[in-house]
């Protein structure tokens, strides 16, 4: 090699090294920039400015666009400010990137879920959350939101299935919940009339809890609506003895068909047994009043309602009871100035709410549709 070759060759790695320092120098200035850009757009973030942590975020992808971080908090603004398909774009377009990490691959995944169900788009939400599973296999964030996916779509077999692995994974129990599933599960054979199918599916919810009181209620339902009342009493009694705080829900129809019956003695036994377990319950003592006025034993019942009173003194219920009694027993002008004083103090609401999202519903549930709560209506009894 010859003296030129050498300088020559001294040159061009003085040159590479010069423009190396060069580049490093401005992608060294450029990282600190950024990073003092990104720590003020979390803080945007933070403070609920989403519009200008959005612009601050927008601004880094375009200098670093290796940040994925800040591709997937700038997802997470598009959705927050009502940008649903901008987030599932900029997520899913995470997904192609090469030499991202497993947990990056998975937060990006949560947010993909969390933009399908924001957008209303359960399957795709739920072909997301499965993708999660084959990352990792114990995702119990993904576990979660199979099992409310599945619930939301009323594909109760499914949702129990999810709502057992989170339990397994979680080492807790809840035999109730399941049972409400399996519950809902034949409900939907009850409202296609297959009464029959749909009790073979609430024994099986017994199975599961024993002490959840929802399947024997629709057991004797479904024998009410096959005429077979006889059956049916069998089942509210079950019922009673699994709740006494929620056996005023079949007060009416049990005294209709065993009045029907002509089986007098075994509605005051029913109440009876029911007030040995739940002392002092108002809504039992009224139902128990109301049997002995239809047997005619008005006075009876009205002492008992007074007797109540004394001890309830605000109770609507025993109110209305002896208004009720009062007009039967002739003494109208007594029972309207009760009832003139309840409507002072009252408005009529007949819609039950649920104390966990607020949704309203006419009639009482023991799994809400929306939030997915249990008992939240119920406890309004």
């Amino acid at each position: 090699m010859s003296i030129f070759d050498i300088i020559l060759t001294i040159a061009i790695i003085v040159l590479v090294v010069f423009v190396l320092t060069l580049v490093k120098g401005k992608r060294g200035k450029v990282k600190d920039k950024t990073t003092s850009l990104y720590t003020t757009a979390l803080n945007h973030m933070l403070h609920g400015e989403d519009e200008t942590a959005i612009k601050c975020f927008k601004e880094i992808a375009k200098k670093d666009t290796e940040n994925i971080d800040a591709y997937i908090k700038l997802g997470i603004l598009f959705r927050k400010t009502g940008k649903l398909k901008n987030a599932v774009k900029i997520h899913q377009g995470l997904l192609y990137r090469q030499g991202i990490s497993k947990d990056q691959r998975l937060e990006i995944l949560r947010n993909i879920v969390e933009d399908y169900i924001s957008l209303e788009e359960k399957s795709k939400a739920l072909s997301s959350a499965e993708d999660i599973l084959e990352l990792d296999k114990r995702n119990i964030w993904a576990f979660e939101k199979l099992q409310n996916l599945h619930r939301a779509l009323e594909q109760w077999d499914k949702a129990a299935w999810y709502l057992r692995k989170v339990l397994g994974l979680r080492r807790e129990s809840n035999s109730r919940l399941l049972a409400l599933y399996k519950v809902q599960e034949g409900l939907e054979k009850f409202n296609e009339r297959a009464y029959h199918d749909a009790r073979l599916i609430f024994r099986k919810a017994i199975k599961i809890d024993p002490e959840c009181e929802t399947p024997y209620f629709y057991i004797a339902e479904s024998y009410i609506r096959d005429h077979r009342g006889e059956e049916a009493i069998k089942w509210w009694e079950k019922f009673a003895n699994a709740s006494p705080e929620k056996a005023n829900l079949i007060f009416n129809p049990l005294q209709k068909v065993l009045f029907s019956l002509g089986n007098f003695g075994k509605i005051e036994n029913f109440y009876e047994n029911i007030l040995l377990k739940k002392p002092g319950d108002i809504r039992t003592i009224a139902a128990l009043a109301g049997f002995y006025e239809r047997k005619g034993d008005v006075d009876k019942a009205i002492t008992l309602v007074e007797e109540l009173i004394e001890k309830n003194p605000d109770s609507r219920v025993a109110k209305i009871a002896l208004s009720k009694l009062l007009i039967a027993r002739g003494k109208g002008d007594e029972a309207s100035e009760i009832l003139n004083e309840l409507l002072e103090k009252i408005e009529v609401d007949i819609e039950i709410v649920c104390s966990n999202c607020g949704h309203k519903e006419r009639s009482m549930l023991w799994l809400c549709p929306v939030c997915g709560q249990i008992d939240t209506f119920l406890n309004q009894i």
